[in-house]
């Protein structure tokens, strides 16, 4: 039994430790994307409310025109804009708690020491029966999804904001961002076809 335990311990270690790689990876990312993310997001949500500084100036500039009390009126592009970004957000935070989770589930996965015994090697086969059941594997590996799609609503929600700003820096992120898409569903695509194919993503 120490035999065979020794031998599938090592199987094990080998895929945590590379469930465990991308899990951290993603964690890195997620804690840059959404730093920056939240950059963004403070600038965008002003569209969103009342300048009080801009009606104190207008004021001022004009301090005999009868002013005519008028609603605030958000734009809608700035709406979608938010949409986009705050959705982005909130799935970026929930991609890092979830990989949090992953390293948890992954730490439970491999004991602190193989053992010798045949009950330990009766507790292995079960808890490898059980991450199998459960799919361990594809729901950890699966996690990466939730930031490549926040990331992609973020690109979607920058070309809106660009293109307000200038048509042509709009129209440079919009080609960015078809690139980005056309080189993420090639890499999707290609191992379907080639299994040996080294560009795969998560959904391939």
């Amino acid at each position: 039994w120490s035999l065979y335990l020794k031998e599938t311990g090592e199987e094990d270690k080998e895929l945590a430790t590379s469930l465990q790689v991308g899990v951290n990876e993603l964690l890195v990312f997620a804690g840059l994307f959404g730093g920056i993310l939240t950059a963004f997001l403070i600038e965008s949500r002003k569209d969103l409310q009342v300048d009080p500084l801009r009606e104190i100036l207008q004021a001022l500039q004009n301090p005999l025109a009868v002013t005519t009390s008028q609603p605030f009126q958000v734009s809608k592009s700035s709406l979608v804009v938010n949409y986009l970004w705050f959705t982005s957000l909130g799935l970026t935070l929930f991609s890092a708690l979830c990989a949090v989770l992953a390293k948890e589930w992954l730490a439970k996965y491999i004991p602190v020491s193989p053992g010798s015994r045949s009950n330990d090697a009766c507790q292995r086969h079960l808890r490898v029966r059980r991450a199998q059941q459960w799919r361990l594997e594809p729901v950890v590996t699966g996690i990466p999804l939730l930031i490549q799609l926040a990331l992609f609503l973020f690109c979607a929600g920058l070309v809106l904001f660009t293109w307000n700003s200038s048509v042509a820096l709009g129209v440079l992120m919009l080609v960015l961002t078809i690139l980005a898409i056309v080189l993420y569903m090639l890499g999707t695509v290609f191992p379907l076809f080639s299994p040996a194919c080294p560009f795969q993503t998560t959904m391939s």
